[in-house]
């Protein structure tokens, strides 16, 4: 099947959190490679908007903010101004219902919506595999595939500009750390994505102890975490910008933490992961390869609470010592 012919305008919609936008940089990959010289256009929540922008692969990137979008007027603004840029394709990865409808409200005649857990809605390029459980990046892989795509490489690569990794030099750089840094992530959107914060703080303690140099880090909005990084020995720093927190990761090279945005940014940089996983799916929700240096490690039951400092540490050992930096 070869790509659809006269596409020059695209619309890429994907309105989850911060995780999945990551998640969809194979896909903007492959239509920038896919489509040469067409101008991609990207809809997303006003807190991924610093995934996709700034990004030499991405022309536009349009905050789609529900709340500050309400009464007649600013809802007519919107889908005024999203069908005045005349898109010829509409793409809606991991789509709702609310996705598909702003891929068929953009006015674009070629849609391809991709819903896993209902009907396509409003979609006019009709995808042949069927659904059934896969990686969340070979899900968004099947609306390309219906565009006449063949895209193959997963591994999601975030663009760092030169000021980010300016930036996280300075940084890491004012930290004088004693040892190699190993940067902890100890926060998840759900409660029941949470490693229990005091074992992350024994397992700081006991990475000081094998020589490494542990900082617990904090993403925009998380609460402070230096008390109990004082407690433990460790370092604490909070980052809000998260191309500066993907520039601190890539310098770092070593990144553990929940199964969050923070930990799926690191691993776009280039750092390397070790994931500690709760109830979600290995299959949907880790689309690394443990030859690259991405491990995960997740309890029998599902549940967090019931995995101990003793079993991380053992595993991080032995990820430490793996092939690459370190």
């Amino acid at each position: 099947m070869r790509p659809l012919e006269g596409v020059r305008r695209i619309l890429l919609v994907k309105l989850r959190a911060i995780g999945d936008a990551v998640l969809t940089l194979p896909s903007v990959e492959a239509l920038h490679r896919g489509f040469p010289g067409a101008r991609i256009t990207v809809v997303c929540p006003p807190a991924s908007v610093a995934i996709y922008a700034p990004d030499p692969r991405i022309a536009e990137v349009l905050a789609y903010d529900k709340a500050r979008l309400r009464g007649v007027a600013g809802q007519a603004a919107w889908w005024s101004g999203l069908q005045g840029r005349r898109f010829d394709l509409a793409v809606c990865l991991h789509a709702s219902f609310r996705t598909a409808l702003m891929g068929w409200g953009s006015g674009a005649e070629r849609r391809s919506i991709r819903n896993h857990s209902g009907p396509d809605w409003f979609s006019t390029l009709k995808a042949s595999e069927p659904k059934e459980p896969k990686s969340i990046i070979q899900r968004d892989f099947d609306a390309l595939r219906a565009c006449g795509l063949a895209p193959a490489d997963e591994r999601p690569r975030l663009f760092l500009p030169a000021a980010a990794r300016a930036a996280a030099a300075r940084r890491l750089k004012a930290w004088t750390l004693a040892g190699r840094p190993v940067l902890l992530f100890p926060g998840a959107g759900k409660p029941e994505k949470r490693w229990p914060l005091e074992r992350f703080l024994g397992l700081a303690r006991r990475l000081r102890r094998a020589g490494r140099a542990p900082v617990l880090l904090g993403g925009p909005g998380e609460p402070s975490l230096a008390q109990a990084a004082a407690a433990a020995g460790a370092g604490w720093d909070q980052v809000a910008d998260l191309k500066e927190l993907g520039a601190l990761t890539a310098l770092a090279g070593w990144a553990i933490g929940n199964d969050s945005g923070p930990r799926h940014i690191a691993a776009a940089s280039g750092a390397r992961t070790l994931t500690l996983f709760g109830p979600e799916t290995l299959r949907e929700w880790h689309p690394y390869q443990r030859r690259d240096g991405h491990w995960a490690v997740q309890p029998e039951s599902g549940d967090l609470g019931s995995l101990g400092v003793d079993e991380v540490m053992a595993q991080a050992s032995a990820w430490l010592k793996g092939k690459g930096r370190g």
